[in-house]
């Protein structure tokens, strides 16, 4: 493993956990939003991850990947905790259904509003899986070895979906752009 602040972490070094916690606060919190509302299910399965990272502190140096290896034990968890909580509510499993805002899809870009509103569409139309792998691939930065094994998919699978995606997407703006620059 190159990743320093794990290694201080597995030192015992606190400051070095403190600020592994606020990197990943905001980025599993807006992660955390894809799979549900409830914020508290989400800072609670932050929580248990962090704290059961401190534990295992000790265990960590076969961890390759921080990243994934993070990624991959917060969704879990906070899946987890979704079906507990559905299951004690009653209520059905919407395990596929992610919604990204118009925020998370365009950032930093100066895209007219009907653009944005087009692209927003767009977005709507794919499925929970293929907005979840683009989210991973694209703004986490995660390889699509990571991203499959987080979805618990074949890299294969992977591959597929970020196609099927990107030209699901592709297609709705070249109708967008025939129509609008003729």
């Amino acid at each position: 493993m190159d990743n320093p602040v794990f290694k201080h972490i597995m030192n015992g070094d606190i400051e070095a956990y403190s600020g592994l916690y606020k990197e990943y606060y905001k980025r599993f919190y807006n992660y955390g939003r894809k799979f549900t509302t409830n914020t508290y299910l989400i800072e609670d399965s932050i929580q248990e991850v962090f704290l059961d990272l401190w534990k295992r502190r000790e265990k960590l140096s076969h961890v390759d990947s921080p990243n994934f290896y993070l990624y991959s034990s917060f969704r879990y968890v906070l899946i987890r905790k979704i079906r507990q909580h559905e299951k004690m509510v009653f209520n059905q499993s919407a395990d596929e259904d992610y919604e990204f805002s118009g925020e998370h899809v365009i950032v930093n870009n100066d895209l007219s509003e009907e653009l944005q509103i087009k692209l927003q569409k767009a977005i709507k139309t794919l499925t929970g899986r293929q907005l979840e792998a683009i989210f991973l691939m694209y703004y986490e930065d995660l390889s699509y070895k990571e991203v499959a094994s987080i979805l618990n998919i074949s890299v294969k699978a992977t591959y597929k979906i970020m196609a099927r995606s990107l030209l699901a997407l592709k297609e709705k703006f070249t109708i967008f752009f025939v129509l609008f620059f003729v």
